[in-house]
């Protein structure tokens, strides 16, 4: 008996080990306020990541509300990437609200690179019966060939966007310098 009880103790830590893999939040309210992220140097990485869920990545029935966000990368080949409701991998975001205002997010440097995403769903991405609302974001790459892209409340890879909300007030996504990019989408499926 002992023997089954550790048996079926050992299978039970391996299946939940296994669904760990896959990304999921589901009923879930997530809050942050003035969280705060940097990294400075050549080719250096500053990755902000706030409700989100990867790899076959699943965000259903839940709240997700965030203020202040900063991230910043400083250095040649700089990275800046924040998500706030992000799902990749077969991304669905369903039933979800998602809302942030006054998110920053910048990268400088010759090839710096800013990506922001707030309520997007990636790889097969789905958005569907969900409310996205930004006020005052803000995506920055500054710099010799530096690219900025802005995306919010949409779906890529075969994207649907269905019976959703999207909302952006005051969203700015800049890049400068010569040979720089910006592009910014709001409400889109691709």
């Amino acid at each position: 008996m002992q023997a089954f009880r550790t048996t079926a103790l050992v299978v039970a830590l391996g299946l939940s080990a296994f669904g760990a893999l896959a990304g999921e939040i589901a009923n879930t309210g997530i809050t942050a306020n003035g969280t705060f992220n940097q990294s400075t140097g050549a080719n250096t990485k500053s990755f902000q990541n706030i409700g989100v869920a990867e790899n076959n990545g699943k965000i259903r029935d839940s709240g997700i509300a965030v203020q202040g966000a900063v991230n910043t990368s400083l250095g040649v080949n700089s990275t800046a990437r924040q998500n706030i409701g992000h799902v990749s991998g077969d991304g669905q975001l369903t039933r979800t609200t998602v809302i942030g205002t006054a998110l920053t997010n910048t990268a400088v440097g010759a090839f710096s690179s800013a990506t922001q995403e707030a309520g997007f769903a990636k790889n097969s991405g789905k958005v569907e019966d969900s409310f996205v609302s930004l006020t005052g974001a803000t995506n920055t790459a500054a710099g010799i060939k530096a690219t900025a892209l802005q995306q919010v409340g949409g779906a890529t890879g075969n994207g649907v966007l269905r019976n959703a909300t999207v909302i952006s007030n005051g969203a700015v996504n800049s890049a400068g310098g010569l040979l720089s990019t910006a592009e910014q989408r709001i409400g889109v499926a691709r």
